[in-house]
């Protein structure tokens, strides 16, 4: 295989919307795809707007695309260059050609030992939220690599934790990796490429479709040793990321959810197949090998204690969390809390747990009875 044709595949599957790996491994490689006769063609069964496609495809300017992404500061490898990320090749369908964009796309990606996973629901509770956040906070603060696919729900916030730390993240896009999808997350998007990378292996250009998202699971799985699952629904995309990375060997854990929770329905059919179970940072820094959180004693004082169970619950604003002790006594308390690591604010303004926190009630007052 020859890069050059690799890529001619690659530009020709893109514009006719269709992965062409499959039609070329049948083909016996991108040369012969390219050099197929006519009947040949029609025998593999290739599509009218493929056939179509990969007659202009054998006669593109590869060198001018390639200048192009180099223009554009886009990376690209394909499986005939040394350069390919290795971990793609574990795949039985390894992409023929990847794209990178962003601060560290000349590097290459780090080895899935150094990387975990972490995917889940789009529309997930406030609970998923923050525990994917924490995870990806704590592993990038441990300088893991947080990979996931910059979907709405659990990905945006795994993503975001571990930008936080100012630590490294991978988002795996499903349309080339100068598009930010879905569009709310054009800040998060900017956020990657400062400090991180985007990947695709579409090439750039390539709009967003409902059959690229699942494809690109794969590479999800592959980029990282272990898998964690955050919320997923019994057909939640989340699961075909588990199945993939169960063919490489890779560990697949999962944070556990209410029994009977249809939230949590995937998570907790994946516990009870086997996988494990990740309730907290500790709980991951077994998983990745790497030193778990120091423990923090619970803050001294009731109030605090009793403001911390309640956050367990859900994130609040200032005045929920008032009652009848008065604004000011609480965004004081807050603020302590916040300044000692106890909780953070989110992007509505609502404060949030920024660690783990076991409810257990306050405890008991150090008062002398009168």
């Amino acid at each position: 295989m020859t890069s050059e044709a690799a890529l001619r595949i690659v530009i020709a599957g893109a514009r006719a919307g269709i992965e062409p790996g499959g039609i070329t491994r049948r083909a016996g490689g991108p040369e012969k795809l390219l050099t197929a006769s006519v009947e040949r063609l029609e025998r593999l069964g290739l599509p009218d707007s493929f056939a179509r496609e990969l007659r202009r495809a054998r006669r593109a300017d590869v060198a001018a695309f390639r200048a192009e992404l180099a223009e554009s500061g886009t990376v690209c490898a394909t499986l005939a260059d040394a350069g390919y990320p290795a971990a793609l090749r574990e795949l039985h369908d390894p992409p023929l050609a990847v794209f990178l964009r962003g601060a560290l796309a000349e590097a290459p990606l780090p080895a899935p030992a150094g990387a975990v996973a972490i995917v889940g629901a789009r529309r997930p509770t406030d609970a998923g939220l923050r525990i994917a956040r924490r995870l990806g906070a704590f592993a990038a603060g441990r300088g893991v690599t947080v990979v996931s696919g910059m979907a709405l729900g659990i990905d945006a916030a795994a993503h975001g934790g571990a930008l936080d730390t100012g630590g490294p993240t991978v988002a795996v896009l499903g349309c080339g990796t100068d598009i930010a999808y879905p569009r709310r997350h054009r800040g998060l998007y900017e956020r990657i490429l400062e400090s991180g990378i985007a990947v695709s292996e579409y090439p750039p250009g390539t709009a967003p479709a409902p059959w690229r998202f699942p494809a690109r699971n794969r590479l999800i799985a592959a980029l990282a040793a272990t898998l964690v699952v955050v919320e997923a629904r019994a057909r939640s995309g989340a699961l075909i990321t588990a199945d993939h990375a169960l063919d490489l060997g890779r560990d697949v854990v999962a944070v556990p959810g209410a029994a009977g929770s249809s939230a949590a329905a995937g998570t907790n059919g994946l516990i009870k197949s086997g996988a494990g179970l990740v309730e907290d940072e500790s709980d991951l820094a077994v998983w990745l090998g790497i030193d778990a959180p120091e423990a923090h004693p619970p803050p001294a004082d009731a109030e605090a204690c009793a403001l911390l169970d309640r956050l367990s619950g859900a994130p609040a604003f200032p005045d929920e969390l008032a009652g009848s002790d008065g604004p000011g006594r609480i965004a004081a308390l807050l603020s302590r809390l916040e300044v000692d690591g106890w909780v953070a604010r989110d992007a509505s303004g609502r404060y949030t747990l920024a660690r783990a926190w076991t409810p257990t009630g306050s405890p008991p007052s150090t008062a002398t009875a009168r």
